[in-house]
């Protein structure tokens, strides 16, 4: 069985006031921003919605599973290492942050004790 290619992602974060968020991206998706960004960063008028760079952001199915990949990117865990904080398989964290498998309220309660995040942040 060949060997799982990783994809790199790289981390964008923005900010809108005090609060940031941290997003993890292919390195084309990155590339393709910094060429939006680097085109006139200082022409408002050109601004584009961040809904049309990542448009799984406006699909509410899509949120448990991007906040569950969250995770990982602000402790820096591997899969496995997720897997092992909540008693789940490693493949199981991969079909659930890709979005093939739902976050039941048992583990969304898991999450929440060991990452204190709100469990209805999963559901």
């Amino acid at each position: 069985m060949p060997a799982a290619a990783k994809m790199r992602h790289i981390e964008i974060s923005i900010r809108s006031g005090a609060k940031r968020k941290i997003f993890l991206v292919s390195e084309e998706k990155a590339h393709a921003i910094e060429t939006l960004l680097q085109n006139d960063p200082d022409d408002t008028n050109d601004l584009v919605d961040v809904g049309e760079i990542f448009p799984k952001l406006n699909d509410p199915s899509k949120l448990p599973a991007i906040t569950f990949r969250g995770i990982r990117a602000k402790t820096g865990l591997t899969q496995k290492g997720v897997a092992e904080r909540l008693g789940i398989t490693q493949a199981e964290v991969s079909k659930i942050e890709s979005g093939k498998r739902s976050i039941g309220k048992a583990l969304a309660k898991k999450i929440e004790k060991e990452f204190k995040i709100d469990y209805r942040r999963f559901l």
